[in-house]
């Protein structure tokens, strides 16, 4: 599976001008890509798409995509929408 995150927008849209990170799950420890596969999934990240968003304002928005066997899905998650450790996963990755 391949992780593909990009993130716009934080306060004045400045904040990850230039956030853009890939993943190849499949290169990571076991321990790691455990996690990965576990937030990352396509349902998992479906769900999260569907939670109301709050007070998204100044906030980033993620736009995630994720490739297995060949199929791609895209997600689009506001900061606020994604849990804290999915967002420590991303600062690791």
């Amino acid at each position: 599976m391949i992780i593909e995150i990009a993130a716009q927008g934080g306060f004045g849209g400045i904040a990850a001008a230039n956030l853009h990170k890939t993943i190849d799950v499949s290169d990571q420890p076991e321990q790691m890509r455990q996690e990965l596969c576990e937030a990352f999934g396509p349902d998992e990240l479906a769900r999260l798409a569907r939670q109301p968003c709050g007070d998204c304002a100044d906030r980033l928005t993620y736009r995630i995509t994720v490739t297995k066997d060949r199929q791609s899905r895209s997600f689009t998650l506001r900061e606020a929408q994604i849990p804290p450790d999915m967002l420590d996963l991303i600062d690791q990755m």
